[in-house]
């Protein structure tokens, strides 16, 4: 689940979670990296979202995960999410 000590550099493809601190605004849902952004900021994706990115988002606040099993959520707007199970 996730580590909160990996800070290395995130390639694009790679499935992530958000800290805390932005939780709030995106969610606690799995996200998607899909570029580099003047590293070590970076464009995030809902993963099985409608394509909506967010972009300029702090690695610091990224946590690189690898679940396990993947589980669809609804979301607060009749939209699907997916979290780790």
């Amino acid at each position: 689940m996730p580590d909160g000590h990996d800070e290395r550099g995130l390639e694009p493809g790679e499935i992530v979670t958000v800290a805390p601190a932005l939780a709030d605004e995106m969610g606690e849902h799995l996200y998607v990296v899909i570029d580099g952004f003047n590293d070590p900021r970076y464009t995030l994706a809902l993963l099985g979202g409608d394509g909506y990115q967010w972009p300029n988002v702090a690695r610091e606040h990224i946590i690189p995960i690898t679940p396990e099993r993947i589980v669809r959520v609804p979301t607060s707007d009749s939209a699907s999410a997916y979290t780790p199970a």
